[in-house]
């Protein structure tokens, strides 16, 4: 196990980390502190490392596909910003999201405390650049 803390390290509250893991098929994040207002604010996904930056960007409208803890809904590269709701409910402490990559389908899904919650993207990465987790 690993843990990563991510905190806000510039003047627009954005930071980001990429894993060293090439293609996943499978990673977990459970989220332990939330943010401001008790909410969790992060976007967990996957990004190639291509673009994607540590700090001052906003790598969910940039760089990467992303499932947003605070809401639910999903945001990408592709121009889905936080626009899709995907999954009812918001992000709680001890909470547990999955990210699972379908390298050769080119798809992105999600589980939430074990409830798997579908396909979120699909046709991804046209590109075919390596992915890493990111948030």
């Amino acid at each position: 196990n690993l843990i990563a803390t991510t905190t806000f390290d510039d003047s627009n509250g954005y930071g980001g980390v990429l894993g060293t893991v090439k293609n996943p098929k499978s990673f977990k994040i459970r989220l332990l502190t939330p943010g401001p207002n008790g909410y969790f604010y992060s976007m967990i996904g996957l990004a190639p490392k291509q673009n994607f930056k540590i700090s001052g960007g906003n790598n969910y409208r940039s760089c990467g596909w992303y499932f947003y803890c605070n809401n639910g809904s999903l945001s990408s590269q592709d121009g889905d910003n936080c626009s899709r709701k995907y999954y009812e409910g918001r992000g709680k402490i001890g909470q547990i999201v999955e990210v699972k990559y379908d390298k050769e389908k080119e798809a992105i899904s999600f589980v939430v405390d074990g409830v798997d919650c579908g396909v979120a993207f699909e046709n991804i990465n046209k590109e075919k650049l390596d992915l890493f987790a990111a948030f």
